[in-house]
């Protein structure tokens, strides 16, 4: 069994050496969520997989083979272990993704908006179809999907959400816990009400 010693070791690693793609990846993994799915957040916001690529190995090392197992002495679940340890780390994470809120366009604002606006925003996954009833319940308009694939990308890339595909097609929308830590910052950014991009350039 692993102690759990071993695994905040590793993850105060991650943090020292700025390896954030690692730190995120595995908070990702300990939450179930596919390899496939993390290679594809780590592509879209860190442009390469290579924290996919340290946490295969380092969980290798570690003989960790899931989530769910044991840490030796406590008994606890590594991804809890994981997840306790990546919320003393995540700080440089959150700064950056608090930074990029400014660079949101009206797009991006407005399905977020609707995510906050609905309560979709508070489940863990969302999915796609619902977000775009809930867009539409509000702004009595529909995105149009190269639009909405492009706003839910840009979300991604600063870590608001993840975004789960099955060839390339998004199936799933992943609302990351440590996001619920800077909700009141992204809830400042937002407008009171879904407003177009004519209007927002006039």
């Amino acid at each position: 069994m692993v102690k759990r010693e071993d695994i905040e070791s590793k993850m105060k690693g991650y943090g020292d050496e700025n390896k954030l793609s690692a730190l995120e990846a595995l908070c990702m993994w300990s939450k179930g969520i596919s390899s496939k799915t993390i290679a594809g957040v780590l592509s879209n916001k860190y442009g390469s997989v290579e924290g996919l690529d340290i946490i295969t190995k380092d969980l290798s090392s570690l003989q960790i083979r899931g989530p769910s197992e044991r840490v030796e002495l406590t008994d606890e679940e590594v991804g809890f272990v994981i997840r306790d340890s990546f919320n003393k780390h995540r700080q440089p994470i959150l700064d950056k993704m608090t930074e990029d809120l400014a660079t949101l366009t009206v797009s991006e604002k407005n399905l977020l908006l609707a995510m906050i606006r609905s309560s979709l925003f508070d489940t863990e996954r969302i999915k796609p179809d619902d977000l775009k009833l809930a867009y539409r319940a509000i702004s009595e308009e529909t995105m149009k999907d190269r639009d909405f694939e492009k706003a839910l990308l840009y979300l991604e890339k600063i870590g608001i959400i993840y975004c789960d595909r099955t060839y390339g097609r998004i199936e799933t929308i992943i609302i990351p816990e440590h996001v619920y830590s800077i909700e009141s910052q992204i809830k400042a950014k937002l407008p009171k009400v879904i407003i177009s991009e004519e209007k927002e350039q006039s």
